[in-house]
């Protein structure tokens, strides 16, 4: 199991440089999606009225659009009136009756909101490595088919999630495997997310540990001893209580829910062991807020499990 841990690992370093000397813009600007299918590839298809229009290049698609279809206000006078009010009842953890009720707006409505939002954040603080010192460990929840019409079985697997911390508070959040996490989970899901310079420790789990062992061993990579370490270790424990107020998450949202979690973890100050545990353990989020992305009722509604 060792030397295929080894050879896993030169195979993904080899990977990420052919990755990296491949990348090509498609268009000028590199941020732009198609808003239906939310793929990145696609073509140049004419223009209406002066204004380029693209065409998507994903084959169950294939649909025309322009850079103003991911104006996060289209088609919703009513979000851009009331999206800051929306945002401050959500943030401080209200219910989705309770959201609806104080902005009186229906309930199919307020779920749609809460989403714009959590996929705002999960976009805006997407990691596509991590670096530096990273403290790893596993959350385990049960499968979850909530707002699901058509349940093929009674059966709920577990999810195992890889919740990842490092020393600038940057966290990833992959939703690894279903039952069982081990090689092929850690081939699959978790060692393209992870920068081959970073120091990596693995927490509480065993295969995570050993893993981690492997990584370093044969990268060599060498620790800060600077940095302060254990600091993350709960993070997995914590964010397992976190998600019970809300009373049930459907899977496929299991990973824009953890976005959430991160964003406030960073941004609270709940790491931070010099301050006191009853200032730590209070959900304030002092950012300002801002929205600028665009997610459709459909692609919300149709999302899957990522496992």
């Amino acid at each position: 199991m060792r030397n295929a841990y080894k050879k896993l690992i030169i195979n993904q370093r080899r990977n990420n440089k052919i990755i990296n000397e491949l990348k090509v813009d498609n268009i000028e600007d590199k941020s732009e999606k198609c808003p239906y299918c939310e793929c990145t590839e696609f073509i140049k298809f004419g223009s209406y009225k002066g204004i380029q229009r693209y065409r998507c290049k994903n084959t169950k698609c294939e649909k025309t659009f322009t850079k103003e279809s991911n104006n996060p206000f289209r088609c919703s006078k009513k979000f851009k009136e009331n999206w800051v009010k929306y945002y401050d009842v959500f943030i401080n953890g209200l219910t989705l009756r309770e959201c609806a009720k104080a902005l009186n707006i229906t309930l199919v409505t307020s779920f749609y909101w809460r989403h714009r939002f959590l996929h705002d954040l999960k976009i805006k603080n997407h990691i596509e490595r991590i670096d530096s010192y990273v403290e790893f460990t596993k959350l385990v929840t049960t499968e979850n088919f909530k707002g699901s019409r058509n349940i093929n079985t009674k059966e709920r697997d577990k999810i195992v999630t890889i919740n990842g911390v490092n020393d600038s508070i940057n966290i990833i959040s992959v939703i690894a495997g279903r039952r069982y996490f081990g090689f092929n989970e850690i081939k699959k899901k978790l060692i393209q997310r992870i920068d081959e310079k970073a120091y990596i420790v693995g927490m509480i789990d065993a295969r995570l540990d050993y893993f981690c062992k492997v990584f370093i061993e044969v990268n060599k990579s060498k620790l800060n001893e600077k940095i302060e370490k254990n600091t993350h270790r709960k993070y997995s424990i914590k964010a397992k209580l976190w998600l019970k107020k809300f009373r049930g998450i459907a899977s496929k949202y299991l990973s824009d829910y953890l976005s959430l979690r991160a964003f406030e973890y960073k941004n609270n100050g709940e790491y931070k062991n010099c301050i006191p545990i009853e200032e730590r353990i209070k959900f304030k989020i002092n950012l300002g807020v801002e929205i600028s992305t665009y997610i459709t009722w459909n692609s919300i509604k149709l999302k899957e499990l990522e496992v």
